[in-house]
């Protein structure tokens, strides 16, 4: 019973410093620069000058990199979490996921298959 409420409370507090920690205490990718980090939208730019975007509500999350800007050659990838962790989507330009019982709690973006991923709460 101890480990169980010690458990609880660790993953309370845990959210807690989510929900309290200022978006710039954010971990930024080399190079990467930050314009919108608010919830429900992230927007940044990479370091070859290719704008990136999410909007995520709990029912839809709408990835898109900008193809008019930059250099990149890497796509949009975008990973959800609703009733669990769903794999990596990839396109040149965007994705569109819906949640028809809204169950989207966050989601991850990145810029190439190996560049850092940045979580986006609705």
């Amino acid at each position: 019973m101890g480990k169980r409420i010690a458990t609880v409370l660790g993953i309370l507090a845990t959210a807690f410093m989510l929900a309290v920690t200022p978006a710039s205490a954010r971990t930024v990718g080399p190079g990467d620069t930050i314009y919108d980090d608010v919830p429900g939208h992230f927007y940044y730019e990479r370091s070859c000058e290719t704008y990136y975007s999410l909007t995520i509500s709990s029912t839809r999350a709408v990835a898109g990199k900008n193809i008019y800007s930059g250099h990149c050659a890497g796509h949009v990838w975008l990973r959800m979490m609703g009733d669990s962790l769903g794999k990596w989507s990839n396109d040149p330009t965007s994705i569109t996921r819906t949640s028809p019982k809204g169950k989207f709690r966050w989601a991850y973006i990145k810029g190439c298959a190996d560049c850092h991923a940045y979580i986006v709460y609705p």
